[in-house]
């Protein structure tokens, strides 16, 4: 701060000077003097100087002083004017009496500032003639004035001065260290009446009413609500959401929403209500009285403060919100709904509960819905899901169709989910084995390994692989940290309905650093062209009927450190009868899983049925 203040800036100046003064830096006394006494310095630094000065000595020198009140340059009695506010002694009055009579506006309305600090309501008779209606003047030291003479006139003129957008700034300037609390309905009546798009403005009284003492601005909050009217109750409203979320503030505020009209200031006194400080559950009434408003915005509100409400039963309180008329106000009780207990969903009934959402034409509301049928289904409402969710499972919409699964999945009794994954079109039976070894330089994915070779599933072979991390390729490991097991073939069935085959979770461990191997066989009525989009993490080759038809290695992303190989669209050719599937999945650590899914031409999903044992 030195450093800036010995600066040729007037702005890094400025700030240093104010910081020396808030905070009595006394070590800046020497450089503050420097700069007063500078005659190449611009007057108003040097006036900023001047009160810094005062402020730090906390005293006023007469004959040095008494210069800078008869001093040529305005900008310097004016900054005389305002040291007098808290120094001067008992001669300040008289020399605040001689600076009133200034030719100068600005010095004579600091002066007037500073009276009405040191006077408070007896200097109303200096302030009054000064601020009357038509005079013009300074508005910072005219506001400052003001707010220190503090009588109810005083302030009326004060708010009228303030309620003009274009003198808001320089009012607030002035009275920004005035601690009166009867300045806060002054400044909340000027954030009621200012233009919603000034939000430099609406910053400036924010800044300002979050220096102010707490207890004054929430008193000041709750007679302003009080007063009533829209603009009244908007803006406490948002500023007790932005400032002061004060319990004590709630019921006054409910109470005054009871008799607003206007859509924003419900919306603004819903948001207040809405938050965990306030208890939003005591005002759970009003919340959900305001589900019926004409208004989608207001229903979609109440819907949002209602999730807020501890211990409400939303399942039953949004049941009629299912069939809204407007989709934003269905989303909303959907998301609602999604975070309620699940405990509460009507069990065996949700699917009837959820019937409007699950039809709905709109298919973000139906993805919704399926997620708040998964959250808050059981087994009991699998059977009228699957009638009503089944044909997206067979539909050409990805979308669709994966959200339908992910619902039934959930809901799904065991053994049952392997029947979603064949409607889908995924291979969903497997003969499986594994481990075989693998590497972080994925070695193992180019060495054929015995299964590569023939398949037999009475065969059993023996395989190596590594529990630590392995740096380098196969060749050259350190004997002590392979191991051999036997192992043998497997039946699986798929049990995640977006098809995926686990294949960690079904081979012996470890996972990283493996190879394995999954078989299927279908049967195809008649010989034809199917289209298959295969993918998996890490990367895979697969055969159809011994001929290789595609391989894939992940790329890790760098950002998300996903590795997962996707080979859409490949087209292959199936024969009449049994056909056989081989796939070779690689894993080098992380997820380790592939899947295969079957689709004609059109994208329609193709069912196999099962091959004869």
């Amino acid at each position: 701060m030195l450093q800036q203040l010995e600066s040729d800036d007037w702005i890094l100046q400025a700030e240093a000077l104010h910081y020396f003064a808030k905070n009595r830096v006394t070590d800046g006394l020497r450089a503050t003097r420097a700069l007063l006494v500078n005659e190449k310095a611009g007057p108003w630094i040097r006036g900023r100087a001047l009160v810094t000065l005062s402020a730090l000595e906390n005293k006023l020198d007469a004959p040095e002083f008494k210069k800078w009140l008869e001093h040529t340059r305005p900008e310097l009695r004016a900054a005389a004017a305002e040291a007098l506010e808290v120094g001067g002694g008992d001669q300040a009055t008289a020399w605040l009496q001689t600076l009133l009579k200034d030719k100068d506006n600005t010095v004579r309305y600091q002066a007037a500032a500073a009276l009405a600090r040191r006077s408070k309501e007896a200097a109303w008779s200096v302030v009054d003639p000064l601020t009357a209606a038509g005079t013009t003047g300074p508005l910072r030291p005219a506001a400052r004035a003001l707010a220190w003479t503090g009588t109810d006139a005083a302030l009326q003129r004060l708010a009228a001065l303030m309620a003009k957008t274009e003198q808001l700034s320089q009012c607030l300037q002035g009275i920004r260290d005035v601690p009166s609390p009867k300045l806060v309905p002054v400044i909340l009546a000027a954030r009621a009446v200012l233009p919603e798009g000034e939000e430099r403005l609406h910053g400036l009284i924010l800044s300002d009413l979050q220096r102010r003492d707490q207890k004054d601005l929430i008193a000041g909050l709750g007679k302003f609500i009080e007063a009533g009217g829209d603009p009244n109750i908007r803006t406490a409203a948002r500023i007790m959401t932005l400032l002061v979320p004060a319990p004590e503030l709630g019921e006054p505020l409910r109470k005054a929403l009871d008799k607003a009209t206007d859509t924003k200031t419900i919306e603004a006194g819903m948001i207040a209500l809405g938050i965990p400080a306030i208890e939003p559950a005591k005002h759970l009434e009003y919340f959900t009285k305001q589900l019926g408003h004409a208004d989608a915005g207001v229903r979609a509100l109440a819907i949002r403060c209602l999730a807020h409400c501890e211990g409400a039963n939303l399942f039953e309180i949004l049941k009629p919100k299912m069939a809204d008329e407007n989709v934003s106000v269905v989303a909303a009780a959907l998301g609602a709904l999604l975070r309620s207990p699940a405990a509460d969903a009507p069990r065996g009934t949700l699917v009837t509960y959820l019937k409007a959402p699950l039809g709905s034409l709109d298919a973000a509301v139906r993805s919704l819905a399926n997620e708040v049928l998964a959250h808050g289904g059981s087994s009991e409402d699998y059977k009228p899901a699957l009638e009503t969710l089944g044909s997206l499972l067979k539909g050409k919409d990805d979308v669709q169709r994966e959200s339908a699964a992910k619902a039934l999945g959930a809901l799904a009794p065991q053994g049952q989910v392997g029947d979603l994954v064949s409607m889908q079109g995924y291979l969903a039976k497997w003969t499986i084995i594994g481990t075989f070894l693998n590497d972080e330089k994925n070695s193992g994915f180019q060495e054929v390994f015995e299964p590569e070779k023939t398949i037999d599933f009475k065969v059993k072979y023996q395989s190596k692989y590594v529990w630590a991390g392995i740096q380098g390729g196969v060749e050259g490991l350190d004997a002590k940290k392979v191991e051999e097991r036997e192992i043998e073939w497997s039946k699986v069935e798929v049990d995640q309905a977006d098809g995926r085959l686990l294949m960690a979770a079904n081979l012996p461990p470890p996972g990283s650093h493996s190879i394995g191997y999954a078989v299927t066989d279908v049967t195809a009525e008649k010989a034809r062209e199917v289209i298959l989009n295969i993918d998996g993490d890490d990367g895979f080759r697969v055969w159809l009927n011994g001929a290789v038809i595609g391989e894939q290695m992940a790329v890790p992303d760098v950002k998300t450190k996903v590795t997962v190989a996707t080979l859409p669209g490949v087209k292959a050719q199936l024969k009449q009868g049994s056909n056989r599937f081989l796939v070779k999945s690689s894993n080098i650590t992380g997820g380790w899983w592939v899947r295969i899914r079957v689709t004609d031409a059109e994208g329609n999903p193709v069912e196999f049925r099962a091959p004869k044992p």
